[in-house]
């Protein structure tokens, strides 16, 4: 019933996290940029993205708890691909953060002085990351389609 409820919490806080950074990307940032110009937008971009990389911190602690307890389940490839993933979105999230830590200062100091190729390099590790995650969601379907021990269901 732990690993059950552990699973769920995954799945939750990946939805969030996926969902959220999706949700925002398409549909309210072009929103924004229609309504107050860049700008502005990088504004409220600043602040959201603190939430979304929040949420994705909570979401790889408790990844990579149940990587540990979740361990023997499933095929060997498959718990390699999860723990390989589940590595390069946590990597991606860290530098990702770090990142945004300069944009910030690039931000608050009204000097958008090499602003935009780091937004660059943001937006692609934000969509490496994106689809990683999505990699992490087929592979667990892998992991847990046979049972908890790895063997089909009678």
């Amino acid at each position: 019933m732990r690993l059950l409820v552990l699973r769920f919490l995954c799945l939750l806080s990946l939805s969030v996290w996926v969902g959220g950074f999706t949700f925002y990307s398409a549909v309210v940032i072009p929103v924004l940029h229609e309504s107050l110009g860049s700008l502005d937008t990088g504004y409220v971009t600043q602040r959201v993205t603190d939430y979304i990389n929040a949420a994705g911190g909570v979401a790889v602690v408790i990844w990579w708890l149940l990587a540990w307890v979740d361990r023997s389940s499933g095929p060997a490839l498959a718990r390699r691909a999860r723990t390989g993933l589940l590595a390069a979105t946590t990597v991606m999230l860290l530098g990702l953060i770090g990142l945004h830590r300069v944009m910030d200062s690039r931000l608050e100091s009204d000097s958008l002085r090499g602003f935009y190729p780091l937004h660059r390099i943001y937006l692609v590790g934000s969509t490496v990351q994106w689809f990683a995650n999505l990699g992490l969601m087929a592979d667990v379907l892998i992991l847990w389609r046979d049972g908890q021990n790895g063997r089909p269901r009678k």
